[in-house]
């Protein structure tokens, strides 16, 4: 039996397709999901000073699904910098964090 959960979805700048912060009730961690093109914005936040994963998508070469690049960085700001800059396949970011000084590199 799962155990029933509601999770709170705010649209940052009032664009579904823009930053979305995702809780999850009972989880002290949040989400950040946003298309590449904003990261020179949503790099400013907060959250993103902070220990966490990342997960970068984008298409694959062939045209048959996406490629993922799984990474992590403490903090994780500098690391999406660095993909921004030398990584191009990557057209949006889901990023995990937990509430400040709950998640630290052994965590991670």
């Amino acid at each position: 039996m799962s155990n029933p959960f509601s999770l709170r979805i705010f649209v940052a700048d009032g664009d579904p397709d823009g930053l979305r912060v995702v809780e999850r009730s009972n989880w002290i961690g949040k989400a950040l999901i946003f298309p590449r093109a904003l990261l020179p914005k949503v790099k400013l936040r907060d959250e993103l000073g902070q220990t966490g994963v990342y997960l970068l998508l984008g298409p694959r070469d062939d045209g048959e699904g996406e490629k993922l690049y799984i990474g992590e960085g403490d903090p994780i700001r500098p690391r999406l910098e660095s993909h921004y800059a030398q990584k191009d396949f990557w057209t949006r970011a889901v990023c995990f964090v937990a509430a400040l000084g709950q998640l630290n590199k052994a965590h991670v």
